[in-house]
């Protein structure tokens, strides 16, 4: 894993392909670029928050950890049942769907819990047309929590560490 600082001029360009994939930004002011490279992927971080991941491919789908904050997309809302085997790293089974909103085939797709908790990203297997024949898989999982791609908060410093005086 290499993190470097990247141009402003290039954040922008990664923030303008992401929106041609239909990811939607809160803002697009921001102080800090980086780039996290991974074996087969990069991650897009501003002012600290890993916003997007791109593949190698070209393909960008936004960051669980900037989900929300910085980042939108199309939404599918799973039942309970769903949210175990979503959050394990299953592909989004059309029978689980609750509601969703509108996407077309190959568009990002935020999996969030009947209670809008951000349980996963991937990108639509078919549009959402589809969920109405009521069988079938209509997310590919590409990003859930603690995987590959999520990023730890730095470890808070041990009290040890420091001397008493």
């Amino acid at each position: 894993m290499h993190r470097k600082q990247v141009r402003r001029k290039e954040a922008i360009k990664l923030i303008e392909n992401a929106k041609l994939q239909k990811i939607s930004f809160k803002q697009d002011k921001f102080k800090l670029a980086e780039i996290i490279e991974l074996e087969n992927a990069s991650i897009l971080l501003l002012d600290n928050i890993p916003t997007l991941i791109i593949f190698e491919d070209g393909k960008i789908i936004p960051h669980l950890q900037g989900l929300g904050r910085l980042t939108t997309c199309p939404v599918i809302v799973v039942d309970k049942g769903a949210v175990e085997h979503v959050v394990k790293g299953a592909d989004v089974m059309i029978p689980g769907v609750v509601k969703h909103s509108s996407f077309n085939e190959g568009d990002p797709v935020a999996v969030v819990s009947e209670e809008y908790i951000a349980i996963a990203v991937g990108v639509a297997i078919h549009s959402s047309e589809k969920i109405k024949e009521g069988k079938g898989k209509i997310v590919k999982n590409l990003h859930r929590p603690n995987d590959k791609f999520f990023i730890k908060p730095p470890s808070p410093v041990e009290p040890d560490n420091f001397e008493e005086k």
